[in-house]
């Protein structure tokens, strides 16, 4: 697996003279629409677009630390990172920001000055009724899509997947009673639990491809099309364009796609799969279905499709709400 450093474009063969139809779109879409680990993702999505409409300023992230640092008191960082799922640098990351606009402060440890407890500030309890609101608000919408019959068996899976310590996702310190923990019953929190178990997996499955997932999923899609563009692949798979140009530039620098100018839009480029990118594909297909079942390791068989439906209900249900929801009429 070489790599080039710069991106290759090929010319010889024209592009299409138009883009796909949308019912076209939706047929090749079908095939992540039973992925568990890519409707986690869309619903990762909906989860932020709804808590950013309704909050008042603060993130999905800052509203969690908000909460566990309520209920926790001050607790030194890692334990904090524990508490929210998070690796050490995004907890740092977020402390810092809710630091800097004076809703959580450090304060050094009594008995090791190296160390400092993060506990809520004055101005951050004056906002966590608002907070505390606006979450319980995000669980009832997503929620609303899910028969109340199954919520139950739903959270107890969710939390399952996401507290088993053979992970390779960041630990998590999850109640033993999910009832008795400040996000164990949350689904938001849940899914991106369960979301980060994927990706772990996934990630670790393929290490030597050097492969994200998103990278993945464009390499699939150039398999079973001619060719894409950028603009063509953000409104079909649901991702915004300039995310797009850094998955695409990724994949052309290691020559696995190549590009050339849109006859049609002398602003876009049109990418097909290279012969290089071919059998990292098929070898990726094949880690991908075994880093699926590793997630799956200690359920039931029949409960993968349960949890696709599941899933599958929350994206249809809440899909219009982002700015780019994908091609999902095959829900």
């Amino acid at each position: 697996m070489g790599s080039s450093s710069t991106p290759q474009t090929n010319s010889a063969k024209p592009a299409p003279a138009a883009d796909p139809s949308p019912t076209a779109d939706a047929q090749l879409m079908a095939h992540s629409l039973a992925k568990p680990g890519f409707l986690l993702a869309r619903i990762d999505q909906i989860c932020t677009a709804i808590f950013s409409a309704q909050s008042d300023g603060e993130t999905l992230a800052q509203a969690e630390f908000l909460m566990l640092l309520d209920a926790l008191g001050p607790v030194p960082q890692i334990p904090l990172a524990r508490a929210a799922g998070v690796d050490k640098s995004t907890t740092a990351y977020v402390i810092d920001n809710l630091s800097a606009r004076g809703w959580v402060e450090r304060k050094p440890c009594s008995d090791d000055r190296r160390r400092s407890l993060v506990s809520v500030a004055q101005e951050g309890a004056a906002r966590l009724n608002r907070v505390k609101a606006d979450y319980a608000a995000l669980q009832v919408q997503l929620e609303a899509a899910i028969d109340p019959a199954d919520r139950p068996a739903l959270i107890a899976m969710l939390h399952r997947l996401g507290s088993n310590p053979e992970s390779p996702a960041p630990p998590w310190s999850a109640a033993a009673d999910p009832a008795d923990g400040t996000l164990d019953t949350a689904l938001s929190f849940l899914m991106r639990r369960a979301l980060q178990h994927f990706q772990a997996h996934f990630l670790a499955c393929t290490a030597a491809l050097n492969l994200t997932l998103r990278q993945f999923s464009l390499l699939f899609v150039l398999s079973q099309r001619d060719s894409v563009t950028q603009t063509s692949f953000a409104r079909m798979f649901g991702i915004d364009p300039s995310t797009c140009a850094v998955i695409m530039r990724g994949l052309a620098t290691r020559g696995l796609i190549i590009s050339a100018p849109s006859p049609l839009d002398g602003r876009e480029r049109v990418y097909r799969i290279a012969a290089r990118g071919k059998p990292i594909l098929m070898e990726a297909l094949s880690l991908a279905d075994q880093s699926e079942k590793l997630v799956f390791s200690g359920e039931a068989a029949e409960k993968l499709p349960w949890l696709v439906e599941q899933l599958r209900a929350v994206v249809k249900a809440q899909s219009s709400i982002l700015r780019f929801p994908g091609a999902i009429s095959s829900l």
